[in-house]
């Protein structure tokens, strides 16, 4: 293969891959403005804090649930 036939191969793989680029961006685009909406974030470290905080949130529910599970189980007298 000759000098310029690898350059026209390589401008032709170029020129495939700028739409796919432009997809995948618009993508990206639609992903951070749904995660904005539906979670008021618009970064990834955003996003990382907020489900820290969220799992925060669910150990102490789920801690409050078995205090007061263990609360009933103790307050009746279980066949």
């Amino acid at each position: 293969m000759s000098t310029t036939d690898r350059l026209f191969e390589i401008k032709k793989q170029i020129d495939e891959a700028i739409p796919k680029q432009s997809e995948i961006a618009g993508k990206i685009q639609s992903e951070e403005e749904r995660d904005e909406q539906q979670f008021g974030v618009k970064t990834i470290p955003e996003m990382e804090e907020k489900l820290k905080d969220i799992g925060k949130e669910i150990d102490k529910e789920e801690a409050s649930f078995k205090k007061d599970m263990e609360k009933l189980e103790d307050a009746y007298d279980w066949d």
